[in-house]
């Protein structure tokens, strides 16, 4: 017989035996019984307290819009500018994303051509005048598909499972807090949150290109509201050992708008694929 149908038995003897008894001492048993239990009842547990470093986490998340208004779109897409001061080129910039993983970036250039960076979850490619088609692998594709997480400011725990609050200091004459980052392939990185608005304004990183592995500053300003989000406009990314910048802004963001076939490699990516 199990333990539940035991109890049941013990209980359904225990009640008659209290109606034999009298029906009041029963009730009075009862009473007392239920009163002991509400007493002795364990209080739940207080939810855990957030680390320094969670907090510069969901302080960055409601800052930027909340968790239910990011979640509430599942596509982007991006248009703007590009330029590059010490080549003497600039152009317009299309980037579309779909969640999870998935982004396609066009950078038009007049009298150049058009260089085109995408990953579609799986493979990574790039297309360019210069070098032609190629399949990224490696730490660039590891690269290409961490940055193509479409829900990163809520992914940070799984995309950098080592997370160090650093302090006070100042980011592009702001002060911020910075973060220190381990990813999940081991590379280090710094981000830094304004300290008066919570938002991301810096980053500080290594990449990997065809050129090596390089020091990398980012800074992320002018934020504007597009579709409940604050998005950065203007973007600026320099590469002090190659001594060059380049700036990308943003003048449109719209949600929910892309097809899915834009990451469909070329045929030029699927013939090196094959």
């Amino acid at each position: 017989m199990s333990f539940k149908s035991t109890s049941r038995n013990a209980l359904f003897a225990l009640a008659c035996c209290g109606l034999l008894l009298g029906g009041c001492g029963a009730y009075k048993a009862g009473k007392a019984m239920g009163a002991a239990a509400a007493t002795t009842a364990p209080e739940p547990p207080p939810p855990p307290e957030l680390t320094e470093e969670q907090k510069i986490i969901a302080r960055y998340i409601e800052a930027s819009g909340g968790e239910d208004a990011i979640r509430a779109h599942t596509s982007m897409t991006i248009k703007g500018g590009f330029e590059m001061p010490a080549m003497g080129m600039s152009g317009d910039t299309t980037t579309y994303s779909l969640a999870p993983d998935k982004t396609l970036a066009l950078i038009s250039l007049p009298g150049m051509g058009e260089i085109v960076t995408g990953t579609n979850g799986d493979v990574a490619w790039a297309e360019d005048p210069m070098q032609g088609p190629r399949v990224l692998d490696g730490q660039m594709l590891a690269d290409a598909r961490r940055q193509a997480r479409f829900y990163v400011q809520l992914e940070y725990d799984d995309l950098y499972p080592e997370q160090t609050a650093a302090g006070e200091t100042e980011w592009n004459g702001q002060t911020a807090h910075q973060l220190d980052l381990v990813d999940t392939d081991g590379n280090e990185s710094s981000h830094y949150f304004a300290a008066d608005t919570g938002l991301l304004i810096g980053i500080e990183a290594t990449q990997t290109n065809e050129m090596g592995t390089m020091d990398v500053a980012i800074t992320m300003s002018d934020y504007k509201e597009f579709g409940g989000i604050l998005v950065p406009t203007s973007t600026l990314m320099s590469m002090p050992s190659m001594g060059m910048e380049f700036t990308q802004t943003v003048d449109s963001v719209t949600y929910n708008d892309v097809d899915p076939s834009v990451f469909e490699p070329s045929d030029a990516i699927k013939a090196l694929l094959e």
